[in-house]
């Protein structure tokens, strides 16, 4: 019978785990979640979900997600590209692959998101994996064997290739990934896929260097090339400087949306930006800084076509126990459907549509005037009507850049609105490689 408990560590100090609570499966797919009476009378204890798991002693519903999901827990574990990975380890090695979510919670290598682990058993041995691979270990020969992976999963893999992508298997996404050390620290490797039409990590460095010269707070990336292939390196900024480990939580988990309804009226209520600046309110002691850096991320991802702007890709970190802020932008990229949909999540009052109109529409839920959330729409677009020079800067091919123009219409339309920039878009930066200074922990 398939163990049905597991117990969660906090690893903020990877040296001293510490156990916080258990989750239970029940039998109709939900769960509960339980914090243990020790770590309640812990100093610094803290809610790992402040919205939906308060500190408190009962029992309280952790509901399995329409996605399948457990809220904050899946936060630190896969989705897509992990699970796919991690089956394909298993049937390698001919074990059985897992039966419910709890056995999939345990196949973790705790190299996930936050500071989050699971174990089978309050008193077992908590082995935190350490990153074995370092930038420089990235080779063609391992490309080359990652590309016959993705055409064929089925084939084998060799040891080498399994230690560079075991990381890697406990992180979210549906793209190729893994987990290295970079300077120091901890890096997101992040690789093409054989059926890219065009320079995936390529093309997210250079909207990365446009979200930096907008002023919206970035992690240190960095683009390589080995081969002939682009490799982006985003520096995880749920680790600090010494290790340790901080706590995560999506804004699909912080806001728990429930299905859609007909009409889809909750992409104009609580399936939006918006909704996420509003929920922070009570949580950040920066929600007046926080709302307007999401205002200034969502026109970003409105104006380089970044329809893939899904509430798993927007996330919060806590910079001390009872409060959260919001994390660096991260997974922004142009993609090629973006010229017939909106955006994944609301944007106004016309829900998803991608325009300054519907941007504009409810920007007093970010705390702003309309003047003020056109001065910043005015910014962002000013910086990025230049994508052609800077996606050349990253060495994107002219055909890639064809391909992509449409991603990039808006900012590539004409304006009557006249707003003084200032300095808007002037930054110091060095070309492949930028060092943005990171929120302090």
């Amino acid at each position: 019978m398939a163990p049905a408990t597991m117990f969660v560590f906090d690893c903020s100090t990877p040296s001293t785990p510490i156990p916080v609570g258990s989750f239970d499966l029940k039998a109709d797919g939900d769960g509960l979640f339980t914090y243990g009476k020790t770590y309640l009378q812990r100093r610094n204890a803290f809610s790992i979900d402040p919205r939906h798991l308060p500190l408190r002693g009962d029992e309280m519903q952790l509901p399995r997600q329409p996605d399948n999901t457990y809220g904050v827990l899946s936060d630190s574990g896969p989705n897509s590209w992990g699970t796919n990975l991690t089956a394909r380890l298993l049937r390698k090695v001919h074990n059985p692959l897992p039966r419910n979510a709890v056995e999939w919670f345990l196949q973790s290598k705790h190299f996930g998101s936050g500071c989050l682990a699971f174990v089978a058993t309050p008193h077992s041995q908590l082995l935190l994996g350490k990153v074995q691979v370092r930038s420089n270990d990235l080779s063609p020969r391992l490309f080359d064997a990652l590309d016959d992976y993705l055409t064929d999963p089925d084939q084998a893999l060799d040891a080498e290739t399994v230690t560079l992508l075991v990381p890697g298997g406990d992180l979210g996404g549906v793209r190729p990934k893994t987990i290295v050390m970079h300077d120091g620290q901890e890096h997101i490797a992040k690789f093409s896929r054989p059926d890219d039409l065009y320079d995936v990590p390529a093309a997210e460095y250079a909207t990365l260097r446009l979200a930096y010269m907008t002023g919206i707070t970035v992690p240190n990336f960095e683009l390589r090339s080995i081969g002939t292939r682009s490799v982006l390196l985003v520096e995880r900024f749920d680790r600090t400087e010494d290790g340790g480990r901080i706590h995560y939580l999506s804004a699909n988990s912080f806001l728990r949306p429930k299905p859609l309804s007909e009409d889809r009226r909750e992409y104009q209520t609580s399936f939006s930006y918006a909704a996420i600046a509003e929920a922070l309110r009570t949580y950040s002691d920066t929600a007046l800084e926080d709302a307007h850096e999401l205002f200034r991320r969502m026109v970003l991802n409105i104006v380089v076509g970044n329809v893939d702007d899904h509430l798993r890709n927007h996330a919060l970190l806590m910079a001390k126990p009872g409060v959260l802020r919001l994390s660096p932008a991260f997974d922004i990229c142009p993609q090629l459907e973006a010229p017939f949909r909106g955006q994944n999540i609301g944007v106004g009052s016309h829900g998803t549509a991608s325009t300054v109109e519907n941007a504009l529409s409810q920007c007093e839920r970010f705390f702003l005037r309309r003047e003020e959330a056109l001065k910043i729409w005015a910014e962002v677009k000013a910086v990025t009507s230049t994508w052609r020079d800077v996606f050349a800067e990253a060495g994107i091919s002219q055909k890639d850049r064809n391909r992509l123009a449409g991603c990039f219409a808006v900012a590539d339309e004409a304006t009557a609105v006249v707003v003084n920039l200032g300095d808007a878009g002037t930054h110091n930066e060095v070309l492949g490689q930028i060092k943005a200074p990171l929120p302090s922990t």
